[in-house]
């Protein structure tokens, strides 16, 4: 079952995202997001089976400069290791989406693998579109800096630089 994450879920919710990526970092960028007000609104889904949390996205809050496209922008995802492969990941996506379409979200972003985040529709290389990133990215990421487009026309009537959550803009996020 996918449903909308609840703050009696944090803890479970950050121990993926520390299962997931072999860190911290991605627990403290969620629970900076969720502290952070310019993130807002945002989007928390989980998915769990039998009471046990199985995966967790984050969509929050980005704008393209002049224009007034409503925009998401999603990160992190985690699923927790012993359950990766299995579509959880594509399916927290796809109800992430069809639920910000429902919002009027018209633009989702991500940076993240070229290889998997087109399965679901991502478009790699957003700044070819049209999409500059929040911070300078290594050329060798373009194709990492993706968009997918909700409800069909936005990539073509919108265009320029990507402003995110002051938590996720920091030049680190989007260097290597």
């Amino acid at each position: 079952m996918i449903r909308i994450t609840t703050q009696k879920d944090m803890p479970a919710v950050l121990d993926i995202h520390r299962l997931a990526f072999e860190e911290e970092d991605e627990a403290i960028l969620v629970e900076n997001l969720l502290d952070d007000e310019t993130a807002y609104p945002l989007l928390s889904l989980l998915m769990e089976e039998d009471e046990e949390i199985l995966g967790h996205i984050l969509f929050t809050k980005a704008s393209v400069e002049a224009s007034d496209v409503s925009a998401m922008l999603l990160a992190p995802l985690a699923v927790h290791p012993g359950r990766q492969y299995k579509g959880i990941g594509q399916r927290l996506m796809k109800e992430g989406f069809r639920q910000l379409a429902g919002m009027g979200v018209e633009l989702v972003f991500v940076l993240g693998d070229p290889a998997y985040y087109p399965r679901v529709g991502f478009v790699t290389d957003a700044g070819g579109q049209g999409f500059a990133t929040p911070q300078p990215i290594p050329s060798q990421y373009r194709e990492a800096w993706m968009v997918k487009d909700l409800n069909g026309g936005a990539i073509d009537r919108y265009h320029g630089q990507v402003r995110v959550a002051d938590q996720i803009s920091a030049r680190e996020y989007w260097s290597d």
